[in-house]
């Protein structure tokens, strides 16, 4: 395989990525205002509250939630695709064909699948997972995640 079609099929990746993105903003904002709803409805005992113990939790399960809705928004995208196409929307514009690694024919339905499938669950899980541990993480024992540099020490040049 040549650079330019490595180049081709991680652009045509990035940009159904982008469009299963669009797609799913939609809904996530959906969720997001079924839960302000709630929330304001039930002043008192609302269902996220910053100072309540459940709050982080539930955070964490919004967002394993959110990640869920979005590896499924983008398989179903890809059924679309694949259904009028026979490709995905970018690779279709971009001319590149999907072909087995090991007889270099098209891909059936099945495999198509499992590859998009596997392809967005580690490029999600990747970044979802690390939210979700530093979370538990902090819930659990107090750790700081990571990312956090404010409890990091300090050289101060004098």
């Amino acid at each position: 395989m040549s650079v330019k079609e490595k180049f081709k099929r991680t652009g045509a990746f990035v940009i159904d990525f982008s469009i299963a993105k669009m797609f799913a903003q939609v809904l996530i904002g959906g969720v997001y205002y079924a839960i302000m709803g709630i929330s304001l409805r039930h002043p008192t005992t609302g269902l996220i509250s910053l100072n309540s113990d459940a709050a982080l939790p539930i955070l964490l399960a919004l967002s394993v939630l959110i990640l869920i809705l979005f590896i499924g928004i983008y398989l179903g995208y890809h059924w679309v695709c694949y259904r009028f196409l026979g490709n995905s929307l970018a690779r279709f514009f971009m001319h590149v064909t999907v072909v087995s690694r090991v007889d270099g024919k098209p891909l059936d339905k099945r495999t198509y699948f499992e590859r998009e499938f596997y392809k967005i669950s580690l490029c999600i899980g990747t970044v979802g997972l690390y939210a979700l541990y530093s979370g538990a993480q902090y819930y659990s024992a107090g750790h700081a995640p990571y990312h956090d540099n404010r409890c990091s020490a300090r050289v101060e040049v004098a």
